[in-house]
């Protein structure tokens, strides 16, 4: 327990770092804020009203009902300003921070604090090779779970930071026979299916 508790620790440290900074196309004041956001619509809260409307509405609807999200409200999203990569950094945001608060529940851990922000402007760095490629957003090469967030720099290697220390490495993934923490893959599996169930996860 040790262990995990530490390297979790260390995740959180990571992930706070990353949140804190300017993003691609958030400040890191705004960064906070989406997570805030996130936070807010899982507790049943009204948000703070300190974000665009399209980024509040994105923000919310990821954290609560992530299922009912189609190519039109990105597309509205898109009209009303959230750019489509823009939406894609939204969901990376809001994707980590809930796998953490999870986490930290399942621990029985407080919530993770929110950092405070540092000053800079976003990078606005465009991934030239990112198109829609059977998804709903660009991604590069076909769309699938494990690009959907290749339409931001870095975005790949914050997912896996989460996926790697909570879960399993793309690795091990692969491996049938893989064990985490004394729990074997078909057990690891049977959590996160009846989880994913439990929470209406489509995929």
């Amino acid at each position: 327990m040790t262990a995990l508790l530490t390297a979790f620790d260390a995740l959180v440290a990571r992930q706070t770092a990353a949140l804190a900074a300017p993003g691609i196309w958030f400040t890191g004041v705004e960064q906070v804020a989406i997570a805030r956001e996130a936070r807010a619509a899982r507790a049943g809260r009204p948000g703070a009203a300190d974000l665009p409307n399209a980024v509040a509405d994105a923000s919310r609807r990821i954290a609560t009902e992530a299922w009912t999200i189609r190519p039109d409200d990105i597309a509205a999203w898109a009209d009303a300003g959230l750019r489509a990569e823009a939406y894609v950094e939204v969901l990376s945001i809001v994707a980590r921070w809930t796998a953490l608060d999870t986490a930290a529940f399942g621990l029985a851990l407080d919530d993770p604090v929110l950092p405070v922000p540092l000053d800079g402007l976003p990078s606005r760095a465009v991934v030239p090779d990112a198109a829609i490629d059977q998804g709903w957003v660009p991604t590069v090469g076909t769309a699938h779970p494990l690009t959907a967030l290749t339409a931001i720099p870095g975005g790949l290697e914050l997912q896996f930071d989460v996926h790697d220390t909570l879960y399993l490495s793309i690795d091990d993934m692969g491996d049938p026979l893989a064990v985490r923490d004394g729990a074997t893959r078909a057990q690891i599996e049977l959590a996160a299916a009846r989880t994913s169930y439990l929470n209406e996860c489509f995929f």
